[in-house]
């Protein structure tokens, strides 16, 4: 076996020349995934923590009649005793923090005009120990000291349309968990972008003891769950169930993941992207490779006649091109992982920046993940590629006559 390998090797660089060729196009392909792939990562990755950080948290915890059907009333799905829910809560390990929520809907105006809103309510101090963070883009966040006037933050669309700014007032009219309309007059704190225009043109934000008063109930809609690390969420996941099963109300827990719709969306965009540049890739080392190893069977003919003269097996004529097609795949597969890790060291230490998506304004860093599954995983494909590419001219050449192949010239 290892005289046989050794044979296939030293054919591998008998035309230096066309070697070199093979492995630059095999390395490159390898690199160009290796980069795609980072760089997808990055992005993924980043968009994961981003998406848990402006607030989504790592788990939510509602009651089960919250998806078993819809509010007669506002708050009658939610969760009462809320403070003994998020205590049982705190008991588990590696969870960072809580967060109350109430998710309602209402009436805005500025006594000339009326819109309607999406609110959430939330407990600011609370939010800021879990990290999440609000771009406010003109005053400042939501305060929970008690007293003065209710303030209240706002997207920037709601504020062009009511034609206010920080400071001013508006009137905010919803219906109570005992199906009356009730009001609270409220100050701008704050104006928020959050990047969707059809967001911003119905946000708005209040303290949950404000909402509280509002809607005339102690409950809320959800609990916001945040962890130390994202890695933990299936294990605390699991370790909540049984905690939480022996509370007067049944609770029903979401991972951040079956919450987060525009995330699996992009992740799935990228997924195809770079799926179909595997596809580029393989295919595109299948076509040359073919033509490569072909033409090396041609030059190879009399020494394959000889061969087969001297009593080789066909089979073992077919396993010699397969084998030196591997090794091409192989050699080619390591230099492309280690090209494509040092351009990826040279990208992140640039400081190269990308040009803002559609609802941004601020550019994004141009940063390469080195990711181990994804230098195996191209690795695997452009082998592959070459064990593939090497089967058509591995078959012809064992098919050959002896004395046809001894008169080649």
């Amino acid at each position: 076996m290892g005289k046989f390998l050794l044979l296939a090797f030293r054919n591998v660089f008998r035309n230096r020349r066309r070697t070199i060729m093979t492995l630059f196009m095999v390395s490159g392909g390898v690199a160009g995934l290796l980069l795609a792939g980072g760089y997808f990562a990055h992005m993924i990755n980043g968009l994961r923590e981003d998406t848990i950080s402006n607030g989504l948290g790592h788990i939510q915890i509602f009651t089960t009649e919250h998806f078993r059907r819809d509010e007669v009333h506002v708050l009658d799905t939610g969760i009462d005793n809320w403070q003994r829910v998020a205590a049982t809560v705190k008991t588990v390990s590696h969870v960072r923090g809580v967060a109350p929520r109430i998710e309602f809907y209402g009436m805005v105006s500025n006594g000339q005009k009326s819109s309607i809103f999406m609110g959430s309510a939330v407990d600011p101090d609370a939010e800021r120990s879990l990290g999440f963070t609000t771009d406010v883009s003109s005053g400042n966040n939501l305060d929970s000291r008690p007293g003065g006037e209710v303030e209240a933050i706002i997207g920037a669309g709601l504020a062009k349309s009511m034609n206010v700014g920080v400071g001013d007032g508006l009137t905010l009219l919803s219906v109570t968990s005992d199906g009356a309309l009730n009001g609270v007059d409220v100050q701008i704190a704050g104006i928020v972008t959050t990047g969707v225009a059809e967001m911003d043109a119905r946000y708005l934000r209040i303290t949950l003891n404000s909402a509280q008063r509002l809607l005339q109930s102690d409950r809320i809609t959800n609990l916001v769950v945040g962890l130390d690390t994202t890695a933990n969420t299936d294990a605390v996941y699991a370790a909540l169930i049984p905690r939480l099963n022996g509370l007067p109300q049944q609770m029903t827990l979401k991972k951040w993941i079956d919450l987060a719709t525009y995330y699996k969306q992009v992740r799935t965009l990228f997924n195809g992207i770079f799926l179909f540049m595997g596809l580029i890739v393989f295919f595109m080392v299948l076509m040359s490779s073919v033509n490569t190893l072909l033409m090396t069977m041609f030059e190879r003919t009399r020494e394959i006649g000889a061969m087969l003269a001297m009593g080789t097996p066909r089979a073992w004529i077919v396993a010699l091109f397969m084998t030196e097609a591997v090794l091409i795949g192989v050699l080619g597969a390591v230099a492309g992982v280690v090209v494509g890790n040092l351009l990826g060291v040279l990208i992140n230490i640039s400081g190269l920046h990308m040009p803002p998506p559609p609802g941004y304004t601020v550019n994004i860093p141009f940063l390469v993940e080195h990711v181990p599954s994804l230098m195996i995983g191209s690795s695997l494909l452009v082998i592959v590629s070459l064990a593939f590419a090497s089967i058509l001219p591995a078959v012809r050449a064992s098919r050959l006559q002896i004395a046809e192949a001894l008169a080649h010239v």
